[in-house]
């Protein structure tokens, strides 16, 4: 369970890193060649964040569930 929650923190944290460095990249760079990988990058980067915010409400509904069943 704790491996759960943090390799979800992890990931959330990857992923802020990824947006951050292709938003990053957009700013220097303008409209150049670069916009649409950029463009994916920043859409890779949300679903990242969106996964891993899954495992995250997953790992807190079982640790719910599990504090139920022992309490």
């Amino acid at each position: 369970m704790v491996g759960a929650i943090g390799s979800g923190f992890a990931g959330v944290s990857a992923g802020f890193e990824r947006f951050d460095r292709a938003a990053a990249r957009m700013a220097r760079d303008g409209a150049g060649d670069g916009l649409a990988g950029n463009t994916v990058e920043l859409m890779r980067a949300r679903q990242d964040v969106r996964a891993n915010l899954a495992v995250l409400r997953a790992a807190d509904e079982l640790t719910g569930t599990i504090l139920d069943v022992f309490a």
